[in-house]
């Protein structure tokens, strides 16, 4: 590894030094889990036990929450002899949890030491999270992981484009006045100064095709020449697609954490065209650093020093490595609210192979989509939505697309071609691939599309099922 920069030294140290003198120790903290990923794989899975058993305990005893919840189920974790064990306890909902601070079984009204995170609400109801200075200088550890382990370094430029329903902007796209992130100048002041970070404005309109706002994006990173950009799935392609169309000057980003899911083709058309290495990264708003991308960017490490996470089938049991099921993460910092079996609203799936970089964290692959957005076949089964999106990403011809099953079961890819026509070949290829996935069973089509309607927070849903709230919120057909 290359020698730092001068500035990079002097924030680390920077870091260092606040760690040693003041309540702001996320630098300690991240030096514990940098150590923490290079045990071997024994020595985690015993750490993990062991806070596990930590949180267990302390929520036994001091959370009124889980207290009852447990005796309502007939489960004492005091017996559990391993993590297997888990499965014993109920999984908890956002929903359950809410009613819970409702009802102060969190004893929050006791202290006023906290200040709360809200989720974006992408996979269903926006939940609020407490986190005190101490319980936030860990998440920001963990986030600083994730950063490092793509060979971004503190005082390295870096850039980004959120989505626009994203707590920095403080509502002012939403036009949600309670958003905030928890401890918000001392956060704003470290990525400013540390991460010399650039908020670009989002994309704030409600579909796509907003030529000012990338020409924006364009000239920003341009000019700034970020070393690492973090941005959300359908922004890339929006960017490369204007640079073509307007036959620009390619931009060079050597790091990119793309927030979302490409298949292989596209990541490998996209890392050629900006010159980049793309990371994944899982930090649901909430639990800041589940997982992470290194080096060898196969899958992404589960960091169980920090979290133990699950794999779930419909009754609520394990399934086996490589298949989907729904995420269930459990978390072994927040003593203030812990989140033990808690389920995101998100599905993936555990890799069965470690990672030849050496980290003893296990592998999980690409997050396969939310919960709500899976779709049923008439077989019964339910398909991820990245196996649906794996088909029109592989196609070079298609610039965007959102595959929409309705209410009737029919199953729509509206699709926004590059150069404003979508060939006949390539649509024919589109739904022979689909049918193939998803069966002869299922009524398909392909058709032409102007643009794609974002979700009300900014994001974008490239599968889903409509609702009948949404119908009206589809993509806009070519020529309509």
């Amino acid at each position: 590894m290359a020698a730092p920069s001068p500035y990079t030294a002097a924030v680390e140290m920077g870091y260092a030094l606040l760690a040693a003198c003041t309540p702001y120790n996320a630098w300690a903290h991240f030096q514990e889990l940098q150590k923490n990923q290079w045990l071997s794989p024994e020595d985690a899975r015993a750490l993990r036990w062991a806070r596990l058993q930590a949180i267990l305990r302390h929520s036994r005893e001091n959370i009124a929450f889980y207290r009852q919840l447990w005796q309502a189920h007939g489960v004492d974790p005091r017996r559990f002899d391993s993590e297997k064990d888990l499965v014993d306890l109920p999984v908890v909902t956002k929903q359950l949890l809410s009613e819970a601070q409702r009802n102060n079984l969190f004893l929050l009204s006791r202290r006023r030491d906290y200040q709360f995170a809200h989720t974006s609400g992408t996979t269903g109801q926006r939940f609020r999270v407490p986190f005190t200075l101490a319980g936030f200088q860990k998440k920001y550890a963990n986030h600083l992981r994730q950063m490092y382990a793509s060979g971004w370094r503190l005082g390295m430029k870096s850039a980004t484009i959120h989505y626009s329903g994203h707590n920095q902007f403080r509502g002012a796209y939403s036009g949600r006045a309670e958003d905030e992130e928890p401890f918000a100048r001392v956060r704003e002041t470290a990525l400013s100064i540390a991460h010399r970070r650039r908020v670009l404005t989002p994309y704030h309109q409600p579909e796509t095709g907003d030529d000012p706002q990338v020409k924006a994006w364009y000239e920003q990173l341009r000019d700034y020449r970020p070393y690492l950009l973090e941005t959300m799935d359908y922004n890339l392609p929006l960017l490369k697609e204007y640079i073509e169309r307007n036959g620009l000057p390619r931009l060079s980003i050597p790091k990119t954490f793309v927030l979302g899911t490409h298949s292989e083709a596209l990541l490998a058309r996209l890392e050629e065209f900006f010159s980049t290495e793309i990371y994944d990264r899982y930090s649901p708003h909430e639990i800041e650093g589940v997982a992470y991308a290194c080096s060898v960017r196969r899958g992404m490490h589960i960091a169980i020093d920090c979290y133990h996470t699950e794999f779930l089938d419909e009754h609520d049991r394990p399934v086996a490595p490589e298949e989907t099921g729904t995420i269930v993460v459990t978390d072994l910092d927040n003593d203030l609210m812990p989140l033990i079996r808690y389920r995101l609203g998100d599905v993936g799936h555990a890799l069965a192979e470690p990672c030849s970089c050496g980290r003893g964290f296990p592998l999980m692959g690409q997050i396969d989509g939310r919960v709500r957005d899976l779709l049923d076949l008439r077989s019964g089964k339910k398909v991820a939505p990245a196996r649906i999106a794996d088909v029109l990403q592989d196609e070079p011809a298609v610039h965007l697309f959102q595959v929409v099953q309705y209410g009737d079961g029919a199953i729509v890819a509206h699709v926004v071609p590059c150069g404003g026509t979508l060939p006949v070949a390539v649509s024919e290829r589109i739904l022979v691939r689909l049918t193939n996935l998803l069966g002869p069973a299922e009524r398909i089509s392909v058709t032409p599309a102007r643009h794609i309607r974002l979700e009300p927070n900014g994001k974008c849903s490239f599968v889903k099922k409509a609702d009948p709230d949404t119908r009206a919120a589809l993509p806009r057909r070519s020529g309509g």
